[in-house]
C-alpha cells in the first residue's frame, strides 16, 4: 500500500534540538509506515526492510542523543541510557523472533505495538527532561503499594494519550468485580515480591491505541495487546522506582498476558481509573 503522511508525530513532541527532532521524526515515520503496512497486504519483505532500518537507526539515534546530554551534564543520564539499552535489547529480541518466523504478521504486530508505545512515552515523558520544555514533577504522597502503581499509570496515560491528570479519577475497589477484556501481569522481584495486574476494557484499549497511533483498530489484536503490555511495563517500572527510592528495593519482570483474567487479590489492593476515553483497573498482589 502507498505511504501516507506520518500520523503519530505531533509537533508537541519536539524537544527543540534540531538534529534530535529530525531523528525522532524519522523513527516515528518508520514505525507509522510499519503500522500502515500491517493495515494492508501481508508483505514480509517490507516488514523486514522497516525492522532492519529501525534496528540500525535506533542505535544511531541513541548514540547522538547520549552524546548531547553528556555534553550538557544531564543529571539523570545513567537512567536514560539504561532505558536506551533496554529498548535495544527488545529490538534485538524481536529481530531474532522475526527472522525465525519469516516475519510472520503476528510477531510484526507485537513489535509495532511495543515500539509505538515505547517511542511515544520515551520522547514525551523522558527526552523532554533534558530540555527546557520539561514539565515540573508533581508531588505525591502514596499511602500503599496500589497508590504507587495507580499514580504511575495515571502519569503514563497523561504522557502517551494527553489525558489530563485532574480529569482522571482513582477509586479503590473492594469487591471481586472482573473489570476488563484483557489483563496484563507484571511480576515484582526483590524485597517486594508479587505482581501488578492491569485490566483494560476493549473500548478503552481501542481508544488508547487510536490516541497514540491515530487509527482505530477494529479488535484487540497482537498490536493492541503489545502496546498495552508496554504501557503496563512502563507504569509498573515507574512504580517500582518510586518504591525503591523509599527504601524497598524492587524490580519487574517482562509483562505477560493473563489467559484466565483477574487474580484473586486482596480487596484493598485494587484501583479503578476512570478517564475520558474509558475505564481501566490496576491491582497489586504481594
Amino acid at each position: 500500500m502507498g505511504k501516507e503522511e506520518c500520523r503519530i508525530w505531533k509537533e508537541s513532541y519536539a524537544v527543540g534540538i534540531e538534529n534530535i527532532d529530525i531523528q525522532h521524526k524519522m523513527l516515528f515515520q518508520k514505525v507509522d509506515e510499519l503500522v500502515q503496512e500491517l493495515e494492508g497486504a501481508n508483505r514480509p519483505k517490507v516488514y523486514q526492510e522497516i525492522i532492519q532500518f529501525l534496528k540500525a537507526y535506533v542505535t544511531f539515534h541513541f548514540e547522538d542523543e547520549e552524546a548531547y546530554f553528556k555534553s550538557i551534564g544531564y543529571a539523570d543520564q545513567e537512567k536514560h541510557i539504561k532505558q536506551h539499552q533496554d529498548l535495544k535489547q527488545e529490538v534485538e529480541k524481536y529481530a531474532e523472533q522475526l527472522e525465525n518466523t519469516g516475519y510472520a504478521m503476528h510477531v510484526v504486530k507485537k513489535c509495532a505495538g511495543m515500539m509505538s508505545a515505547w517511542l511515544v512515552y520515551h520522547v514525551v515523558g523522558e527526552d523532554l527532561k533534558y530540555t527546557t520544555k520539561a514539565k515540573p514533577q508533581s508531588v505525591q504522597h502514596p499511602s500503599s503499594y496500589i497508590d504507587y502503581f495507580a499514580n504511575s499509570t495515571v502519569e503514563v496515560l497523561e504522557t502517551i494519550a494527553g489525558l489530563r491528570t485532574e480529569d482522571m479519577h482513582q477509586t479503590k475497589i473492594y469487591d471481586d468485580l472482573d473489570m476488563g477484556d484483557i489483563f496484563i501481569e507484571v511480576a515484582l522481584i526483590g524485597d517486594l515480591q508479587g505482581s501488578v495486574v492491569f485490566g483494560f476494557t476493549k473500548d478503552f484499549s481501542i481508544q488508547l491505541v487510536k490516541t497514540m497511533l491515530s487509527f482505530a483498530p477494529e479488535e484487540i489484536d497482537d498490536l493492541v495487546c503489545s502496546a498495552l503490555a508496554e504501557v503496563s511495563n512502563i507504569s509498573s517500572g515507574k512504580g517500582t522506582i518510586a518504591i525503591s527510592e523509599k527504601g524497598t528495593a524492587c524490580d519487574i519482570r517482562p509483562p505477560q498476558i493473563l489467559q484466565n483474567g483477574w487474580r484473586d487479590l486482596p480487596a484493598d489492593q485494587k484501583m479503578r481509573i476512570d478517564t475520558e476515553i474509558g475505564t481501566m483497573t490496576v491491582a497489586v498482589y504481594v
